[in-house]
């Protein structure tokens, strides 16, 4: 099926799911699925906080497990929201997700500049300096030419929203199990969104982070959470790409 780049494809025996970058999503399903590397005990009605939703494995994987949970998504990449609310239509579970279209950050924005990756969807960042290492590896994998031609970016805006901000026009009181992050290089700004009366709602944290791993670990640690890293798999080594386990 074909819709402006858009394919209904099978990722696993009766899972299919709507995406217009194949690789992307076959990547994400084997990293969310296969892998459990974004795997936490919950409780039989969690709630989840999926921040970086993309086109919603994360969120699907979550109802998936647990039928019962209530998430809440955010997106801010427009085409990626329409792909999200489809494959949650497609499962089932519209009526189970709240989405947001907008981006985590430290300082609320009514407009910000936001680098889209077409090819590459999920490298989709506020911070395009973490672009640039990403596509010289590239380069040295498969040849300049092809590495320019993945990494094409276009400008988009988008509006940026502090964590708590954006909680509490949603979930403002009550526990929050779990929050997922993977906003490539914008780690930082979502947790200093976080207000401090917040922090002790969050049982747990999700977190795939680069450079910005030991600030992000200090961070999580000076909040009373217990923490641990482990390599992401499948990322080229030198990106140096962590996910970051965090719980009370």
């Amino acid at each position: 099926m074909a819709d402006d780049g858009i394919q209904l494809i099978n990722l696993a025996e009766g899972f299919w799911c709507y995406t217009d970058d194949e690789a992307t999503a076959r990547f994400g399903y084997r990293e969310i699925f296969e892998d459990d590397s974004y795997c936490f005990d919950l409780s039989q009605a969690p709630v989840v906080v999926d921040v970086g939703a993309g086109i919603g494995l994360f969120s699907l994987f979550v109802k998936r497990r647990y039928p019962q949970a209530r998430v809440i998504a955010f997106e801010p990449v427009p085409g990626n929201v329409r792909l999200l609310r489809r494959n949650l239509a497609l499962h089932g579970f519209a009526d189970d997700v709240v989405v947001r279209q907008s981006c985590m950050g430290a300082q609320p924005a009514a407009a910000a500049g936001f680098t889209h990756v077409p090819r590459l969807a999920g490298n989709s960042t506020l911070h395009p300096e973490e672009l640039v290492a990403q596509q010289r590896l590239m380069a040295r994998h498969v040849g300049e030419e092809k590495a320019a031609a993945l990494f094409a970016t276009a400008r988009i805006t988008v509006e940026v929203e502090p964590f708590s901000q954006a909680l509490g026009r949603i979930a403002p009181t009550g526990r929050i199990d779990l929050v997922k992050v993977d906003v490539e290089g914008a780690e930082l700004d979502v947790l200093h969104g976080i207000a401090e009366d917040d922090w002790p709602r969050i049982g747990a944290l999700l977190i795939e982070v680069g450079g910005e791993r030991d600030a992000v670990e200090r961070l999580l640690r000076e909040r009373g959470l217990s923490v641990r890293s482990a390599r992401a798999p499948y990322m080229w080594p030198e990106l140096g790409i962590y996910n970051v386990s965090a719980r009370r």
